[in-house]
C-alpha cells in the first residue's frame, strides 16, 4: 500500500527520534531528551528547510555555550549581577529574534543560554560539562535526523522552490495587468485586492524556500547571489506597483491615451518583459531583446491641464518610468540565472546604492524585550522567594524558553495554548505512569518512542496544527525523562502540570502590565504612534535654505520615517485578532480598509520626502513658499489632532478644508506662473515642482480617505473596559 506524504514524514521523525535516544543511551550520556527535542523541532517538510533550521540551532547552541560560560565565570558568586547580565544578554537575543532573517538562531541562543546557566549552577566544572553535553546532544539530534531525511524518502525543496518562483512571477504579471486596467478605468478592484493578497503569500513562500533550496540544491547555492538579487528586485517590484497604484485616483479623469501617445506600446513592452520572466524561469529562451522605452507625452495636451492635474500626471508618469527600469533589471537578472545572458544585452545603468546604515530602534521589538525580561525576572524571583515552587530552576528554564517565543508574538492568545498544553501533559502523564513502567528493555522503549512520535506527527501534520505537534512532542520528551537509570515518580508529572498554571499566570500578568495587549488597545496605540510620527515628518519638511539639519535631527527624521513605513504592516498583523463579536459594529472589511488607507498615506508621505530632496525652480519656491507653508501647517494640524485622538474621522471637515486650500493654491500657481512668464526654467525644474505639488496633494487626499474609513467604525466599543 503506498504511503501518504504525511505518513512518510511521520515515520522519518519517529525513526530519527528512536535512533537518537538509542545512541544517547548507549553512550551513557545524561539528558538524552535534549537530542529528542532537536529531532522534534528541526524536522520540516523538506531536507533543505530541515538542514537550514538545524544549522541555525547548532550555531545558536554554540554561541549560547560561550555566553553562558562567560557569565558563570564572571558572576559565579554574585547572583543578582548574574541574573541582571543574563537577562540583558537574553533580552538582546529576543530583540534580534523579531527583526532578523535568522530568527531561530537568536531564539535558540536565548533559551539555551538560560538552560545552561540554570542547569549548571555556580560550579564552573559542572557548567562546562553541561554546555558540552548540550552541544553533543544537539549535534547528535541534527546528525541523526539529517541522515534519516537524506536516505529515507528524501524530499528536496527544489521542486517547491521552482513552483514558488514561477507562481510569484505569474502573480506579479497578472497584478501588473490588473493595475494597468484599473488605471485605464476598466479594472476590477476586488480582483486587484485578491491578487495583492496572493502576491504577498507567494513572496513569503518564495523567501522561505529560497533559504531551504540554498541548503539542498547545489545549483541554487552556486547562483545564490543572483537569487538574492532577484529576491530583492521582486520585493522592490511589489512596492513600486503598489505606489503606482496609489496615483490612479488622481488621473482617473485624464485621457491618458491622448496625453501619452505611446502608452500602449510602453505597457505592451512591460507586459512582454514580465511574461518573458515567467517563461525564462521555466527554461524557455527569450523571443527577442527587450526594447528601450521612453514614455513621451504630448506637451500641448499637458499644457491645457490644470496645475493639480499636471502634478498628478507627473507623479503617475514617474512611477511608470521607474517600473520600466525595474522590469528591465529584473529581466537581466533572470537571464543571468537561467543562462540566457547572451540573448539579453545588459544596460549600463548601475544598481541603486543601498541606503547608509542607521541604527533605528524598533519600539515594538523593545516592548517585546521588556515583556520577556519581565517574564524571566518574575520566574527568577518566584524561584528565590516562593518556597516549594514546582520545578525550581527548571521553572525559570521553561518559563524563559516559552517566554522568548510568546513575547515575540504579542498577538498570540494564551487561551489558544491552554487546551493543547493540558492535553499534551495528560497524554504524556498516562504513558509515563501506566505504560513506561511495564517496559524492561530498549526494544519496548524504542517501540513506544516510535509509536508516540509517529502518532503525534501524523495526527498534527497540517501547518495550522504545528502548536499541537510541538507541545505534544515537548511534553512527552519532558515528562518521560528517559535515561539509563530510569525512575518513576508521580510527582514529576504533577510538578510539570503545576508549572504550567504558574507560567500562564506570569504570561497573563505581562500581557496586561504595564500596557494591555488586548488587540483593540494595541491597535489604537499604534494608530497614535503613526500620527505622531507623521506630525514630526511634516514639521521637518519646512523649507528653510539657511537651516542645516543636525545629526540628531537627521536621525529623528529617519526614525519617524521608519515608523510611518512599518506601522501599517504591524496594524495589519493585529487586525485579524480583533474580536468582532465583542466589537460589534466593526467588520473585518472596515478594519482592513482603514489599514489600507494608512498604507496609502505612508506611500504618499514617502513620496513627499523623496520629492522634497529634488531641486526646485528658485522663483517658484520663493513665490509659493507662504502658500505651501499654509498647506503644510493645515496638514500638520490634522496629524496633531489625529495623534491625540486617532479615531477622529471628520471626513466632511477634512474634505471641505482640502477643497478650499486646493482652490486657493490653483489660483496662486496660475498667478505666479503668469507673473514669471519671462523667467527661464528647465523642463526638469517644472516637472520636479509638479511632482512635489502632487505629493502634497496626495498626502491630503490620503488623509481624507483615512477619515472616511475611520468614520464608519464604532470606536466607543473599542474604548470600553472589559475582562478578556
Amino acid at each position: 500500500m503506498p504511503l501518504s506524504r504525511k505518513a512518510k514524514e511521520a515515520i522519518k521523525v519517529a525513526l530519527a527520534m528512536t535512533i537518537a535516544y538509542g545512541i544517547s543511551l548507549s553512550m551513557d550520556w545524561d539528558n538524552p531528551y535534549w537530542a529528542g527535542f532537536v529531532v522534534a523541532f528541526v524536522s520540516l517538510s523538506s531536507i533543505g528547510q530541515s538542514l537550514n533550521k538545524a544549522a541555525l540551532r547548532m550555531f545558536g547552541t554554540l554561541l549560547a555555550m560561550v555566553v553562558s560560560l562567560t557569565l558563570i565565570a564572571l558572576f559565579a558568586q554574585e547572583r543578582w549581577a548574574f541574573i541582571l547580565f543574563l537577562s540583558v544578554c537574553v533580552g538582546f537575543c529576543a530583540y534580534m529574534m523579531s527583526g532578523s532573517r535568522h530568527q531561530y538562531f537568536w531564539q535558540v541562543c536565548g533559551f539555551v543560554t538560560v538552560i545552561i546557566c540554570m542547569d549548571a549552577g555556580p560550579d564552573s566544572v559542572n557548567a562546562f560539562d553541561t554546555a558540552v553535553l548540550r552541544a553533543q546532544q544537539t549535534g547528535l539530534g541534527i546528525l541523526v535526523y539529517s541522515l534519516v531525511a537524506i536516505f529515507l524518502w528524501p524530499s528536496s525543496s527544489r521542486a517547491g522552490f521552482n513552483a514558488a518562483t514561477s507562481d510569484l512571477a505569474t502573480t506579479q504579471h497578472q497584478l501588473y495587468q490588473a493595475f494597468l486596467a484599473l488605471m485605464l478605468g476598466k479594472g476590477n478592484t476586488e480582483e486587484v485586492q485578491r491578487l495583492n493578497a496572493q502576491e504577498a503569500q507567494m513572496k513569503s513562500r518564495f523567501d522561505q524556500l529560497l533559504n531551504a533550496a540554498e541548503s539542498d540544491s547545489d545549483e541554487v547555492w552556486e547562483s545564490r547571489r543572483q537569487w538574492r538579487r532577484y529576491q530583492q528586485q521582486t520585493a522592490t517590484l511589489m512596492q513600486t506597483m503598489l505606489r503606482w497604484r496609489e496615483s490612479f485616483s488622481e488621473v482617473q479623469d485624464l485621457d491618458l491615451r491622448r496625453l501619452l501617445p505611446n502608452l500602449e506600446a510602453f505597457s505592451d513592452e512591460i507586459d512582454w518583459r514580465l511574461a518573458q520572466i515567467t517563461h525564462m524561469l521555466g527554461g524557455t529562451a527569450p523571443e527577442r531583446v527587450p526594447q528601450a522605452m521612453d514614455l513621451s507625452y504630448d506637451k500641448d495636451a499637458v499644457r491645457n491641464l490644470s496645475h493639480f492635474q499636471k502634478a498628478a500626471f507627473a507623479v503617475n508618469r514617474s512611477r511608470m518610468l521607474h517600473l520600466e527600469r525595474l522590469t528591465r533589471s529584473l529581466l537581466e537578472t533572470v537571464s543571468d540565472l537561467k543562462g540566457f545572458s547572451t540573448a539579453i544585452a545588459r544596460t549600463t545603468t548601475s544598481e541603486p546604492r543601498a541606503p547608509a546604515f542607521v541604527l533605528l530602534p524598533d519600539l515594538d521589538r523593545m516592548a517585546n524585550v521588556v515583556r520577556f525580561m519581565a517574564i524571566m525576572w518574575l520566574a527568577w524571583l518566584a524561584m528565590l522567594y516562593v518556597e516549594g515552587l514546582p520545578g525550581g530552576a527548571g521553572f525559570v528554564t521553561m518559563a524563559s524558553a516559552l517566554g522568548i517565543a510568546i513575547a515575540n508574538m504579542p498577538q498570540f492568545s494564551l487561551s489558544m495554548m491552554f487546551v493543547p498544553a493540558a492535553t499534551s501533559i495528560l497524554f504524556a502523564g498516562i504513558l509515563y505512569i501506566f505504560v513506561m513502567p511495564q517496559l524492561s528493555s530498549f526494544f519496548g522503549l524504542g517501540l513506544l518512542i516510535f509509536a508516540v512520535t509517529f502518532a503525534i506527527c501524523y495526527l498534527f501534520a497540517e501547518p495550522r496544527q504545528m502548536l499541537g505537534r510541538a507541545l505534544g512532542l515537548a511534553m512527552f520528551v519532558t515528562i518521560a525523562s528517559i535515561s539509563n537509570e530510569q525512575t518513576y515518580n508521580f510527582l514529576s508529572v504533577a510538578t510539570t502540570a503545576l508549572m504550567f498554571p504558574l507560567m500562564f499566570l506570569i504570561f497573563a500578568i505581562t500581557a496586561y502590565i504595564p500596557v494591555s495587549l488586548r488587540p483593540e488597545r494595541a491597535f489604537m496605540r499604534l494608530l497614535g504612534r503613526y500620527f505622531r510620527s507623521s506630525d514630526y515628518l511634516m514639521s521637518a519638511m519646512r523649507l528653510d535654505p539657511t537651516h542645516t539639519a543636525t545629526r540628531l535631527e537627521r536621525w529623528k527624521k529617519a526614525f519617524h520615517a521608519h515608523e510611518v513605513t512599518t506601522l501599517p504592516a504591524k496594524l495589519g498583523s493585529w487586525a485579524p485578532h480583533l474580536d468582532n463579536q465583542v466589537l460589534s459594529g466593526t467588520s473585518p472589511e472596515q478594519v482592513q480598509a482603514l489599514v489600507t488607507s494608512l498604507q496609502s498615506l505612508s506611500y504618499r508621505l514617502q513620496q513627499l520626502l523623496e520629492e522634497r530632496d529634488n531641486p526646485q525652480a528658485p522663483f517658484l519656491v520663493r513665490e509659493l513658499l507662504a502658500d505651501i507653508r499654509t498647506w503644510r501647517l493645515k496638514v500638520r494640524g490634522t496629524f496633531q489632532q489625529l495623534s491625540e485622538n486617532p479615531t477622529a474621522g471628520e471626513h466632511e471637515v477634512f474634505r471641505t478644508g482640502l477643497d478650499r486650500i486646493t482652490e486657493h493654491m490653483e489660483a496662486r500657481i496660475k498667478e505666479v506662473i503668469d507673473k514669471a512668464s519671462d523667467v527661464q526654467a528647465s523642463d526638469q525644474d517644472a516637472e520636479n515642482f509638479y511632482r512635489l505639488l502632487g505629493a502634497y496633494r496626495g498626502v491630503s487626499e490620503a488623509l481624507v480617505e483615512y477619515a472616511g474609513n475611520a468614520d464608519v467604525i464604532d470606536w466607543d466599543r473599542w474604548r470600553e473596559e472589559r475582562f478578556a
